[in-house]
C-alpha cells in the first residue's frame, strides 16, 4: 500500500523570521512612534504634577534609605568614595531603568489588548513603541542624575564614556528577560504580578542602596548576581572611579543580544496563538 506523508509548505527558518521581522519593524516605525506619542501625552497631560511622576518612585525610595541611614536605624554599608545621597540616587535610578526595561514589552502589548484582534498590523510595532517610551523616560532620569552630579560638584572623568555601554548592557539584559516572559504574561496575568512582587527582593542582593558586603555569606550572594558588577561599574563611571568589569559587561551584552533575538522570534511566532486565546 502506498504511504503518503503530508507536511506544511511553510517552513520556519530562524534567520528568515528575523529578516521578515526587521522588515515589519521598519514599515511600522511611524505607527510605533504615534502610539508612543499618544501614550506619553495621555500619561503626562492628565497629570497635575506632570513629569514629576517619572522621578517620584526614585525620589521616594532614595529618601527612605537616606532617612534610615542618617537616623541610625540602619547601618548602611556604602562606598566611602561617593556621598551616600549620590550613591543611592544613582543606584535607584539605574534600578528603575532596569525594571522598566524588563516590564516594557509586556506593558506595551497589554496596553493594546483592545486592538490586537481587531486591527491587523505588525505586532512588533508595540515593542518599538515601548522602546520609544523607555527612551523618553530614560532621558528624564539621566537629567536627574546629571543634576545631582552638579549639586555634589562631581566632575566625571574619562570613565563616563563607559557609562552608555554599561547601561545598554543592563537594559539589553533586562529587556531580553522581559521579552521571553511576555508571551506567557499575556495569557496568564499572574506572571506580571509575580515579577513585580519578586523584583524588589532582587534589589536587596544588588548594590543599589548599599555596597557589597566585605565578607560573609551575603558577599558571596552579591558576587553570584551579575547585576552587581554592572551596577558598580555604572555608578563608578559616573563619578570618575575606575571601571573594572568591562569585559564582563561585553559578555552580558553579547549573550543578552542573542537571547533578545530569540525572544523576538518567539514573540512573532506566538502572537497569532496568543491573540486567538485572549480574543476568544
Amino acid at each position: 500500500m502506498k504511504t503518503s506523508v503530508y507536511s506544511s509548505d511553510k517552513q520556519t527558518h530562524f534567520f528568515q523570521e528575523l529578516k521578515d521581522m526587521f522588515t515589519d519593524i521598519k514599515s511600522s516605525n511611524f505607527l510605533a512612534f504615534q502610539l508612543a506619542k499618544r501614550d506619553l501625552q495621555s500619561q503626562y497631560r492628565q497629570s497635575f504634577l506632570g513629569f514629576f511622576w517619572a522621578f517620584a518612585p526614585i525620589i521616594t525610595n532614595s529618601l527612605v534609605w537616606i532617612f534610615l541611614n542618617n537616623s541610625g536605624t540602619v547601618n548602611v554599608n556604602s562606598d566611602q568614595k561617593i556621598p551616600y545621597v549620590l550613591f543611592v540616587v544613582i543606584g535607584t535610578t539605574v534600578w528603575s531603568i532596569f525594571t522598566e526595561s524588563m516590564m516594557i514589552p509586556l506593558t506595551s502589548v497589554n496596553s493594546a489588548r483592545s486592538i490586537l484582534s481587531k486591527i491587523n498590523f505588525p505586532k512588533e510595532a508595540l515593542l518599538i513603541s515601548g522602546i520609544y517610551k523607555l527612551g523618553f523616560n530614560l532621558g528624564l532620569k539621566l537629567l536627574m542624575i546629571a543634576l545631582f552630579l552638579v549639586i555634589y560638584s562631581v566632575k566625571p572623568g574619562i570613565e563616563i564614556l563607559y557609562f552608555p555601554f554599561i547601561l545598554i548592557s543592563i537594559m539589553c539584559l533586562s529587556m531580553s528577560i522581559g521579552l521571553l516572559i511576555t508571551p506567557l504574561g499575556l495569557i496568564y496575568t499572574d506572571i506580571a504580578k509575580v515579577i513585580t512582587t519578586a523584583i524588589p527582593f532582587l534589589m536587596y542582593f544588588t548594590p543599589v542602596v548599599y555596597a557589597v558586603p566585605q565578607q560573609g555569606f551575603f558577599k558571596k550572594l552579591f558576587e553570584l548576581n551579575p547585576l552587581t558588577f554592572l551596577f558598580n561599574d555604572a555608578r563608578n563611571a559616573l563619578v570618575g572611579i575606575s571601571v573594572d568589569n568591562l569585559n564582563f559587561a561585553l559578555i552580558v551584552l553579547v549573550i543578552s543580544s542573542i537571547i533578545l533575538l530569540i525572544g523576538l522570534v518567539i514573540f512573532r511566532k506566538s502572537m497569532p496563538i496568543i491573540i486567538e486565546k485572549i480574543g476568544g
